[in-house]
């Protein structure tokens, strides 16, 4: 059966961190078999809109990956990563869509697949869905509410009531939901999202194995974005004790992000001379990368595990390389360190065993070879991406089954 798809995706094609890998690679399976797609996206712009300048001036506004139809939404920087800055764009995303809507660009949907790194993408959705009475799946990477009360960017309790109402009105709306963990269904259950919650889970390829070599200086990485969600603020007892104790342990920091220059400053003055900041790997290059290192830090804010998942975590399984992630006991990040036996948990501010654990897993590159293949051995058997493209491939058709 081929359908028409509207795809609602704020991060897509050429972003590549984020939601936006995963978007654009089920967009275009849903295209090789035999759907037709039209994406609305932003112009691409995460996380430095000066990296896609061919995309700045408009001139790229309609566009084409493969056979996957692309209509960008103009957008701004996003600063420091304000709620505000983010609200503007999010609302300049929402208008986006009515105003194709209302110009009958969209005939004859059959399904609308809404991606939540906000909200606002469902009340995008909902006008296609009266008017062309199609079916509307929300895929939910990020629960803005839970992520605004942990952060610190939305403290006010009126504030955060208003944004749990639109969020269970929108949620609602969906004929289906998709998540990433059984945290964020039990999260989206308690704001009151009673349509039907799948549970289907970021898929990985285990790539070409690479040893990690017991001659080599270690390295601890972090790599990814720079920003709120990780609070690498946490990080800099850790390296800063590194540096001084065991400075024969590299440090890199790589990526970029709205947080980046301040954390620099903050290396800075606390004299840390053992670490390096690199910039944002191109993807092709990031298997490559990610198995330079020996040990990958993955760090989250405290109280934020249920409420979103860092994707990098399975890049690094994949590259067959260790992590120590800093979480709660219980969260998903823990329980998948568990489940994987690919890495360590340690409890936010316990930076005593941080470093501890980071010292004592350094030391030994049986432990670190063994936790590489069973993070390779953990994405070959729960993470197939034919699997789980098939998964979501039966709910936009309209299975309502349950994949937790």
């Amino acid at each position: 059966m081929s359908m028409k798809i509207l795809y609602l995706s704020p991060y897509f094609w050429p972003e590549e961190i984020g939601s936006a890998p995963y978007s654009t690679e089920l967009a275009v399976w849903l295209q090789e078999q035999g759907h037709a797609l039209q994406v609305v996206a932003f112009r691409p712009h995460y996380p430095r809109i000066e990296d896609f300048g061919a995309w700045s001036g408009g001139t790229r506004d309609q566009e084409v990956l493969g056979k996957v139809m692309i209509s960008r939404v103009p957008v701004t920087a996003r600063g420091a990563g304000g709620f505000k800055d983010r609200l503007k764009n999010d609302v300049r995303f929402l208008f986006g869509v009515w105003w194709r809507a209302m110009r009958g660009k969209f005939r004859d949907i059959d399904v609308t697949v809404a991606y939540v790194p906000t909200i606002l993408t469902l009340f995008a959705a909902l006008p296609v869905k009266w008017l062309t009475r199609s079916r509307m799946v929300a895929i939910v990477h990020d629960i803005e509410s839970g992520l605004a009360s942990s952060l610190g960017l939305a403290s006010n309790r009126l504030v955060l009531s208003v944004m749990r109402f639109v969020e269970r009105l929108a949620l609602n709306r969906a004929d289906h939901v998709v998540v990433l963990t059984e945290g964020m269904k039990s999260e989206l259950q308690k704001i009151g999202c009673r349509r039907p919650i799948s549970v289907i889970s970021i898929w990985a390829t285990p790539a070409p194995e690479v040893a990690i070599h017991a001659a080599s200086p270690v390295k601890l990485m972090y790599s990814g974005n720079f920003g709120k969600k990780q609070n690498l603020d946490q990080l800099v007892p850790l390296i800063k004790r590194l540096s001084d104790e065991r400075c024969s342990i590299r440090v890199v920091m790589q990526g970029d992000g709205s947080e980046k220059g301040r954390l620099e400053g903050l290396f800075q003055d606390a004299g840390i001379s053992n670490t390096e900041f690199g910039p944002l790997v191109p993807f092709g290059e990031l298997v490559g990368s990610l198995q330079s290192a020996s040990i990958h830090l993955v760090p989250q804010a405290l109280n934020v595990a249920n409420y979103a998942l860092p994707s990098k975590l399975f890049s690094i399984m994949s590259a067959g390389r260790p992590f120590v992630c800093i979480a709660e006991p219980g969260s998903p990040l823990d329980l998948l360190t568990q489940k994987s036996g690919a890495g360590l948990c340690i409890p936010p501010n316990e930076e005593g065993r941080l470093f501890e654990e980071i010292v004592s897993l350094a030391g030994d590159i049986d432990g670190l070879r063994e936790k590489g293949r069973n993070g390779r051995a953990y994405v070959s058997s729960y993470m197939n991406k034919e699997a789980i493209m098939q998964m979501y491939h039966a709910i936009l058709l309209g299975a309502d089954s349950n994949h937790s």
